[in-house]
């Protein structure tokens, strides 16, 4: 019972880490569009210290788009995942951190900031399962090709901890705004206010559990299971009753897709400690 339970959990894996690269791509192009369509919208969004805010929402924008078609058609695929973690990881410093000091107590500015970091550390772990698909490329042998792929090896390092970090993150914001959370979740689903607590217990633990190694694959699983789920339950119905367009349900897939891409890549670790 048990190796047949662990064969279908690296089933799930597997399917999931296919599912996961396209998740990511296609969002990063959906996100690129949404830069030219909401151009202006984008452009207030980053602080006024920033000068030729239009310019660097097209810049995102075209650089979201080229890092999907990078990932997708395979070509530069392992520096198109790591430009693009690094690109993210830069809105986190220079974006996010400072929206989040404007509006410390805003939640969606909590939130806002830890999405990117995880979607930072979930690029980076694409890079890093693209490591043989980028050597049977003949790439130059050059300074850049040696910084490119130097960074691409401290971000599949770094990656998943900032998903780790983001997912406690997650999992205590449950809890400190827990009446923004459970609003937020649709009525027609019971137990909202125990489902909100239910799912930041979950989150925290799967992030404490991607922490170690013993635990981690099944962290990410599971992780990647339960935001899945949370994309079928309760970001589809929002969709779909939204005049506009949401958002989070793409960073959930991104997230969902991640996960199972960062188990994907973890050993099958038995009786190890952390």
């Amino acid at each position: 019972m048990k190796k047949k339970t662990t064969m279908q959990m690296d089933t799930i894996i597997t399917v999931g880490a296919k599912a996961g690269f396209y998740f990511i791509a296609a969002t990063m192009a959906i996100f690129g569009v949404q830069h030219f369509i909401y151009l202006q919208f984008v452009a207030e969004f980053i602080p006024a210290w920033i000068p030729w805010r239009v310019f660097w929402a097209c810049f995102t924008g075209a650089a979201l788009i080229a890092a999907a078609v990078g990932i997708v058609v395979r070509k530069w695929d392992r520096w198109a995942a790591t430009l693009l973690g690094s690109m993210i990881f830069l809105w986190v410093l220079l974006l996010h951190t400072s929206r989040l000091a404007a509006r410390p107590h805003d939640p969606g500015e909590w939130r806002g900031i830890f999405q990117a970091l995880a979607i930072s550390g979930f690029a980076f772990v694409l890079a890093g399962t693209l490591v043989e698909t980028e050597k049977s490329n003949e790439v130059p042998r050059s300074r850049f090709a040696g910084g490119m792929n130097a960074l691409a090896e401290l971000g599949t390092w770094v990656g998943p901890y900032f998903v780790a970090v983001s997912m406690v993150a997650f999992g205590v914001q449950h809890f400190i705004f827990a009446e923004v959370a459970t609003a937020e979740v649709p009525a027609w689903i019971p137990g909202t206010v125990f489902g909100n607590y239910l799912s930041g217990t979950a989150l925290l633990a799967a992030g404490v559990g991607l922490l170690f190694r013993r635990s981690a694959r099944m962290a990410a699983a599971l992780l990647g299971m339960l935001i899945f789920l949370s994309v079928l339950l309760i970001h589809a119905p929002i969709v779909l009753a939204s005049p506009r367009f949401e958002s989070d349900w793409c960073k959930a897939l991104v997230i969902s897709g991640g996960a199972f891409l960062l188990a994907d890549t973890l050993p099958k670790l038995k009786g190890h400690g952390a």
